[in-house]
């Protein structure tokens, strides 16, 4: 599952223009602050080279760093970058004198922006992260798989042992090991308080990732499940460890990598599928499209057209795996959308040009034809290990009813008699406090990872 934004991170060629008499000032951190609902911290790297300039675009309390601007130009004092993709549009006033620049950020309407320049741009924390020092060891690791490197910490509890011992797994996209996302970091949350209650913890970057070598956006689930079980063999190798039990705990996409995993090796002992699919995941993606629109307010006649899109773009990328002759049938899909659907309903949902070409291109990944043909139920038919299957009742990318059904009656029918099935009342994806469920309000909820559904976890994997 696509964890949901705001945001679309997508990595774009940078392109640099030429310019005349560039101040070398210019070159360094900007920072500044986005109003929009919330505070969204923005940082543009700037880089001046004699003539030429160019920029990269940080979201720190996003956890997102580096992403490639598509144009940066200075010109009469006036400094632009471009983010066609997003699409947005950053134009500024550089003023050496105070040190800032003075603008407006454009995507879709303008907002003020103004940029100060800094040595360091330091993370907020948010109330559930842990500080150190920790009542229990700590330590950087690295594991291979093939020519990949892995990198990621282990936390050890205070004791003799035996331990049980767990992977944390992210969710989709380019993830660290906290799974930074929007803010928060869930998965420091989560480790801490799993190895405070005397569990093992292994967590590791996706591969392309942080420390982790490897290409990611040539990555399907599959590759990940390899992942995880290099993860599964280097905790096995560490003999000096007494593990009595290995699980993986999967949140999201790594609620698919855990049984994926489990089903291919007998070394692991229990899984936790922490909204992890137990529908197709074509029929998921298009629950969680309606879903959310429809928490956006969107009208039905909106809703309707979105709907529509989606369906049809599935359709297309279930049906063709070359990525090259998908996206062509997708532009072309979706240029013929435009030219169907009646403008105020365009001006809705946001569909331009730029737009179409962006959607094309998350579609036309070998990941996401992997994602949209998985079907869950020959994985978790193999099962007969222990298995812990939780969601938030306002989880709107994963719906728990739908999809707690659908796993409940999979390990059933599969005679699996070790499966535990839980759904916490208002919360949502990311397993915060919520009524709504709403993928907007996640950046803005100062919860990162609920206490009471971290101790359900904690408790049964100690039961294993």
């Amino acid at each position: 599952m696509k964890k949901f934004s705001t945001w679309v991170l997508l990595t774009l060629s940078c392109l640099v223009l030429n310019a005349q008499s560039i101040p070398a000032g210019l070159t360094g951190k900007w920072l500044g602050s986005l109003q929009v609902g919330t505070e969204v911290r923005i940082v543009f790297n700037i880089t001046v080279s004699g003539d030429s300039i160019s920029s990269t675009l940080d979201i720190p309390d996003q956890g997102v760093t580096g992403i490639a601007t598509s144009a940066t130009s200075f010109e009469n004092g006036q400094i632009k970058i471009n983010l066609d993709m997003i699409p947005a549009q950053y134009v500024g006033t550089y003023q050496a004198d105070s040190n800032n620049i003075t603008g407006v950020w454009i995507q879709g309407s303008a907002l003020p922006l103004k940029l100060e320049k800094t040595d360091q741009v330091t993370r907020k924390l948010k109330p559930q992260d842990p500080i150190e020092p920790y009542p229990y060891k700590q330590e950087e690791v690295t594991f291979n798989h093939g020519n990949i490197s892995l990198s990621g910490t282990l936390t050890i509890p205070e004791g003799k042992g035996p331990f049980k011992a767990v992977i944390l797994v992210t969710g989709s996209g380019p993830q660290d090991r906290d799974e930074s996302l929007l803010g928060h970091r869930p998965f420091l949350v989560l480790s801490d308080y799993l190895t405070r209650q005397g569990i093992i913890v292994l967590r590791y970057d996706d591969r392309g990732t942080g420390k982790s070598t490897g290409d990611f956006q040539s990555a399907t689930t599959e590759d990940f499940t390899q992942d995880a079980l290099a993860a599964v063999a280097y905790l096995r190798s560490r003999k000096d460890l007494k593990i009595d039990a290995i699980g993986i705990a999967g949140h999201s996409e790594g609620g698919m990598v855990a049984p994926m995993a489990a089903s291919k090796n007998k070394h692991v002992d229990f899984i936790v599928m922490m909204a992890g699919p137990g529908i197709p995941c074509d029929s998921l993606l298009m629950l969680q499209g309606n879903l959310i629109t429809k928490a956006s307010g969107l009208p039905d006649t909106a809703i309707y057209y979105s709907d529509l899109m989606r369906k049809n773009m599935i359709d297309i990328t279930k049906e063709i795996p070359n990525n090259e002759a998908r996206r062509e049938a997708l532009l072309n899909y979706y240029a013929n959308f435009m030219l169907t659907t009646p403008i105020e309903v365009q001006e809705i949902l946001g569909v331009t040009h730029a737009n179409g070409k962006a959607t094309a291109e998350a579609f036309c990944t070998n990941w996401m034809h992997y994602f949209l043909l998985y079907q869950p139920e020959p994985v978790l038919r193999k099962l007969k290990i222990p298995v812990l299957a939780v969601n938030g009742t306002t989880d709107l990318q994963v719906p728990a009813k739908e999809n707690l059904a659908g796993i409940e009656r999979i390990l059933k029918s599969a005679g699996n008699k070790h499966y535990s099935i839980e759904a916490f009342e208002n919360l949502n994806h990311l397993f915060q406090t919520s009524v709504s469920g709403n993928p907007a309000e996640y950046s803005t909820n100062p919860e990162s990872f609920n206490e009471a559904a971290m101790q359900v976890i904690a408790t049964w994997i100690l039961e294993q």
